[in-house]
């Protein structure tokens, strides 16, 4: 069996692009599965499912290294852990190289390390462009969901009537600490 696994990193994102390019490329494959999950991390709910899925003989197909992961370590532990169940990982942007052959090893030791060294400069970036955000005072951060307001006003109307502590009213409501706080400061 072929599968075919594709990875974005955030629920706005799309994955049906590498999804379309890896099925115009490999139209014999026999299912896709698509996660929209951080790369940091193995584990991933559609990948998770695969993995229980794949035995040997299979072969998954992604569209770049980047999308099995961004820790180098996990991923080359991944593949070590397909090879030996006898699964096939071939990489589109590899020329479909078999990661799990000696030379695809190396490659993939190599844009593994690649794609960790992305992410923590894009971190990195990312820390950047908030301090000079926060220092112009132009950062706000991320908006609070309307579940999460109601929550705060929950608690604070609870507070202020004297039912209960500020800690009771948390652990009733649902609301963390940091977020009660978050909006006292405002």
């Amino acid at each position: 069996m072929k599968y075919i696994y594709s990875r974005v990193s955030t629920v706005e994102q799309n994955a049906e692009q590498q999804t379309e390019v890896l099925k115009k490329s490999y139209p014999d494959f026999n299912h896709v599965f698509e996660d929209k999950f951080s790369g940091k991390t193995l584990d991933r709910p559609e990948l998770n499912k695969l993995l229980e899925r794949v035995i040997s003989g299979d072969t998954i197909i992604a569209y770049d290294v980047s999308r099995l992961g961004r820790n180098t370590l996990e991923v080359l532990q991944l593949v070590e852990m397909l090879q030996k169940k006898g699964v096939s990982v071939v990489i589109k942007t590899l020329d479909s190289v078999d990661i799990t052959s000696p030379t695809g090893k190396l490659i993939l030791t190599t844009m593994a390390s690649i794609a960790e060294m992305q992410r923590t400069e894009m971190l990195e970036k990312q820390k950047i462009g908030i301090a000079t955000a926060k220092a112009a005072g132009k950062y706000v951060g991320r908006k609070a969901s309307p579940e999460t307001i109601a929550k705060y006003e929950d608690v604070k109307r609870i507070v202020e009537s004297k039912a209960m502590s500020v800690t009771k009213a948390l652990k009733t409501v649902g609301l963390s600490r940091t977020q009660y706080y978050r909006f006292e400061k405002k």
